[in-house]
């Protein structure tokens, strides 16, 4: 009886953490694309009973910024892309105070149980034009609930970009990784720009020092350590051209030289 349960918590850690790896390939996509993800989660306890209740299992989801779902689907609502283990993928929008469930609100994409990433960016792309409207109201089915873990799990094993680790958590920190790679690109992208003006901006000494705070914290807490040289050199060059004013400007560029070697 014990092996029987050793074995049932292995699969759902293994399902959990190829969950996970997909829900990392698809975040990877939309950060490619400019979207601001914040976080992935992944469950992979197939024979959870509670959820009978939405008639799944297992499931991931990506997450969005406060500002991003504020900006694109207005004030007090809370949006973000699910993938469920029978249906595959939705995207939810519920107003606070609504009442309404996750899955009274979704929109279903269709296409299958684990489409390509690049289909699920479109899809999100799609709902950014018209979240109403896009997708379908109508949930489709491609698995039974509980079945065929097994199967499932060969199934997901291809969003796996390295196979050395199956630990639930390591998932967790292949996103860190992705999400600062995705950051990288875009602030090389930012510094390296051609035809940049010179732009004055009001700042109190205080929101400085926090804009440095922060600075600072990327530097001592990024996963890779061209993300942490570059935040040391902003720092420095944001530092040194408060002290020296318009003088510094072509002065204080550590960070866009570091940038020109980036690309």
């Amino acid at each position: 009886m014990v092996y029987k349960e050793d074995r049932a918590q292995q699969m759902r850690d293994d399902l959990e953490a190829a969950i996970g790896h997909y829900m990392v390939a698809v975040a990877g996509r939309l950060l490619d694309e400019g979207l601001p993800v914040s976080s992935v989660s992944s469950y992979g306890a197939y024979d959870d009973p509670s959820q009978d209740t939405f008639g799944a299992d297992v499931e991931g989801s990506v997450e969005f910024t406060r500002s991003f779902r504020r900006a694109v689907f207005g004030e007090g609502r809370d949006a973000g892309l699910l993938w469920c283990g029978v249906s595959g993928w939705c995207f939810f929008c519920i107003p606070e105070g609504s009442g309404r469930t996750l899955m009274e609100s979704a929109r279903w994409m269709g296409g299958g149980l684990t489409p390509d990433p690049g289909r699920v960016a479109a899809f999100l792309s799609n709902v950014q034009l018209d979240a109403a409207y896009s997708g379908s109201d109508e949930r489709p089915f491609y698995r039974a609930p509980h079945a065929e873990p097994i199967s499932l799990l060969q199934r997901l094993a291809v969003f796996n970009a390295d196979s050395r680790s199956a630990e639930s958590s390591y998932y967790e920190s292949r996103f860190a990784c992705v999400q600062i790679d995705a950051c990288q690109k875009r602030v090389v992208s930012a510094l390296t720009a051609e035809k940049q003006e010179v732009v004055e901006v009001a700042l109190r000494s205080g929101e400085l020092q926090a804009l440095l705070g922060f600075l600072e914290y990327v530097e001592g807490a990024a996963p890779r350590d061209d993300a942490r040289e570059m935040a040391r050199r902003l720092c420095s060059d944001l530092s040194l051209r408060a002290r020296d004013g318009w003088e510094g400007l072509h002065e204080h560029r550590e960070a866009l030289t570091y940038a020109e070697e980036q690309r």
